[in-house]
């Protein structure tokens, strides 16, 4: 079904640091998403730093 299409995730995040690699691991574990978009709306805590980390991901702060 998705053989020859790209799926991509936007994900939003605020003061995400404590579950965005636990997020993260569920989306890519659906085994059909390219690429995750990650919108960081200005966290205070390490999300965009963990975000930069993780494969397959875009950081938009």
């Amino acid at each position: 079904m998705f053989k020859d299409k790209k799926v991509i995730v936007v994900m939003p995040a605020y003061n995400a640091a404590q579950t965005l690699k636990i997020t993260y691991d569920e989306v890519m574990a659906q085994e059909i998403v390219d690429l995750v978009i990650l919108v960081d709306d200005a966290s205070s805590d390490e999300t965009s730093a963990i975000a930069a980390r993780l494969p397959k991901t875009i950081v938009y702060v």
